[in-house]
């Protein structure tokens, strides 16, 4: 009964480490989402794609998404790295900049499709996403289709959440927070 009891605590240990880190990911994928523009449910899908198919994490996602919408938003004001890369991918950077940021990358993807060139590829990639965009070579390299398909794959394996599940786990996180704020205080 003594190593039940350890175990069942162990488990417990467990278990409230893992349900924190997954309401803070949550809380912090939300932010970002809202951050940039684009849905809970969209990005997770997309963070899901980039896994699969580049190896990223999401932190190193997340920059490469961060980065492609200020370049971008810059490209559509005439300037910024990524003007020339746009503009050779055939692609307009105002229609780009005023599509979710979701939609812009399913556009590239579509548009790099087109190049043959490796080493074009990358050094696109690179003007669009910065140094996070080598590895998401292989990602853009599916097409908008098949990064599809992987979002759906996302919400079928129950990653994706949605924007009101979110706002509930952050309204969590909070009160958490406050109370971890008044033991200390104590």
């Amino acid at each position: 009964s003594k190593f039940s009891a350890v175990i069942g605590t162990v488990a417990l240990a467990v278990g409230t480490t893992y349900v924190r880190a997954s309401m803070k990911a949550i809380d912090q994928t939300a932010k970002f989402a809202d951050m940039i523009g684009t849905g809970t449910e969209e990005l997770v899908g997309l963070q899901y794609a980039a896994k699969i198919t580049a190896g990223m994490v999401d932190k190193e996602f997340n920059m490469a998404l961060q980065r492609m919408t200020r370049r971008v938003a810059e490209a559509a004001q005439g300037t910024g790295e990524a003007k020339d890369a746009i503009k050779q991918l055939g692609l307009d950077a105002k229609a780009l900049d005023d599509m979710g940021v979701d939609e812009a990358f399913m556009e590239i993807a579509d548009a790099m499709q087109g190049v043959e060139n490796e080493s074009q590829r990358v050094r696109m990639a690179f003007k669009l996403f910065d140094s996070e965009g080598a590895k998401l070579v292989n990602t853009l390299s599916q097409g908008s289709e098949e990064i599809r398909r992987l979002q759906r794959e996302a919400e079928q394996l129950g990653i994706a959440f949605n924007r009101i599940d979110a706002a509930r786990v952050e309204q969590a996180n909070d009160a958490l927070t406050a109370i971890g704020q008044v033991i200390r205080g104590i």
